[in-house]
């Protein structure tokens, strides 16, 4: 717990920033009294909101990546790179289309898609789920854009915002639903911390340790499932979060895999960091923030696939 007190720091200080930061700063004085007031307009309908989506959908995707990785021991094998963000979206989209609860279509989206790549990649091994995973992401942008482009002009209009990865529209009614998903999610975890500790020993030693490996798979599924759900229904897709958290919050805190905590404070840093940057570089205008954390994590996904080249070259 010690080693994660820098992130945990860094984080209620980016909060703090970013409930000054916009159009129009603010001081720490000002920011206090919206706290309590109700009825401030600038802090508790637009800035805190939009903090806490931040903070809460960084923490669901890191702690997801996390969880990932662990389960298959595959820095890969994360819910944006193996397609279940996109699933996710489709699920939205389609839940939109047809007028049904928009918190279950996306969770469904997710678990179609993470059932497709299971099923696709049986037997073949980790980097068979990366491909089939964005083989399946791939479909499911697709689909969703039919979807888009067959949809009312008010719908799209809507989606296409979402599906940007934009926390323009964050209200308190989405941020209170996240924060539900994610303090059930976090108090398994908490639950089951030793066991799942144990992720990336594999199979074997878990059975050796008493943990029978299927039922971790299956609650890991299923945390991760939800986590991806509720994060992109809050934020839209974002991309490459999942993927970075872990790997710099094990980086920064020295923590062994699978680093759940760390992993989950971390995305919170990097989500709110990249949502202030997006209102910074446009004040007046909608700044896509999944654009934001796209500049960070795809020129990481081409280090790292270079680097894992250089360490296994002759």
């Amino acid at each position: 717990m010690r080693n994660c007190l820098p992130i945990a720091l860094a984080l209620v200080a980016l909060a703090l920033v970013a409930l000054a930061g916009g159009r129009n700063w603010i001081g720490p004085g000002a920011i206090w009294s919206g706290l309590r007031d109700p009825d401030d307009f600038v802090i508790r309908t637009l800035r805190l909101p939009r903090v806490l989506i931040a903070v809460g959908v960084g923490a669901a995707l890191g702690l997801a990546g996390a969880l990932m990785q662990g389960l298959t021991r595959n820095p890969l094998a994360t819910p944006d790179v193996i397609g279940l963000v996109q699933g996710a979206g489709l699920g939205y989209a389609l839940a939109l289309a047809t007028g049904a609860a928009l918190l279950p279509g996306a969770a469904g989206g997710a678990a179609a898609a993470m059932l497709a790549v299971a099923l696709l990649s049986r037997g073949q091994g980790a980097l068979a789920v990366v491909l089939y995973g964005i083989g399946v992401g791939a479909t499911a942008m697709a689909a969703t854009t039919v979807l888009l482009v067959r949809a009312p002009d008010a719908a799209a209009a809507q989606a296409m915002i979402w599906l940007s990865g934009s926390l323009a529209r964050a209200d308190l009614a989405t941020a209170t639903a996240l924060w539900s998903v994610l303090g059930a999610a976090l108090a398994a975890v908490a639950l089951a911390a030793h066991r799942l500790s144990t992720l990336w020993l594999g199979d074997e030693v878990m059975a050796a340790l008493g943990i029978d490996p299927r039922r971790m798979r299956w609650l890991v599924l299923a945390l991760v499932t939800a986590l991806t759900a509720a994060g992109t229904l809050a934020a839209g897709p974002i991309g490459f979060l999942a993927f970075t958290a872990a790997p710099l919050a094990r980086a920064v805190t020295g923590a062994e895999p699978p680093s759940l905590l760390p992993a989950a404070l971390m995305g919170a840093c990097l989500l709110t960091a990249a949502d202030l940057a997006a209102r910074l570089i446009a004040p007046v205008a909608v700044f896509p923030t999944g654009l934001v954390v796209s500049l960070i994590g795809a020129p990481y996904l081409v280090f790292f696939l270079w680097r894992d080249r250089r360490a296994v070259s002759p």
